[in-house]
């Protein structure tokens, strides 16, 4: 098991656990890009979705509630 997965699968077991700098990581390797940043927001987009991803990031770090959020886009695409 490379190290990625090993940050997938504790993301999806425990989103709150996981820093922005792993969850950015993890987008990347699921084929997500970053598109554009805008003050304190980063979108990501990906082309099995319609709508961009948008996570607000203050002080290297997200709220839960986006994390959960990232983590149910995710099972969409998987």
């Amino acid at each position: 098991m490379t190290n990625i997965d090993k940050k997938v699968e504790k993301f999806l077991k425990n989103p709150a656990s996981c820093k922005y700098q792993e969850i950015e990581r993890i987008l990347i390797h699921f084929g997500f890009e970053k598109i554009s940043t805008k003050g304190s927001h980063i979108k990501f987009k990906h082309l099995q979705l319609q709508r961009d991803l948008i996570i607000p990031v203050h002080n290297k770090e997200c709220k839960d509630f986006y994390k959960k959020e990232i983590k149910n886009t995710l099972a969409k695409i998987m």
